[in-house]
């Protein structure tokens, strides 16, 4: 996914290229690949650990349920 997302981004960039204002701030473009991988391989990392804590059966019993139906659970008659 990751690949796909440069590819597109670089075709983007060379589609603009010929304009003035890409031509003149090829660092900015660089920087915003550079921001958005960033952004992508943090995504990817939370998406593994939650995978990862979910799929654990260890875990899995420990997870405590939202704050709302925890609520909701006190509330309720017995």
């Amino acid at each position: 996914m990751r690949v796909a997302v440069v590819e597109s981004i670089r075709r983007r960039a060379q589609l603009g290229g010929d304009s003035p204002q890409a031509a003149a701030n090829p660092d900015g473009i660089r920087e915003a690949i550079d921001g958005v991988m960033g952004r992508l391989e943090r995504l990817e990392e939370e998406r593994d650990f939650y995978r990862d804590l979910l799929d654990s059966p260890v875990t899995r019993g420990e997870i405590p349920p939202p704050a709302e139906e925890a609520e909701a659970a006190d509330t309720e008659p017995a």
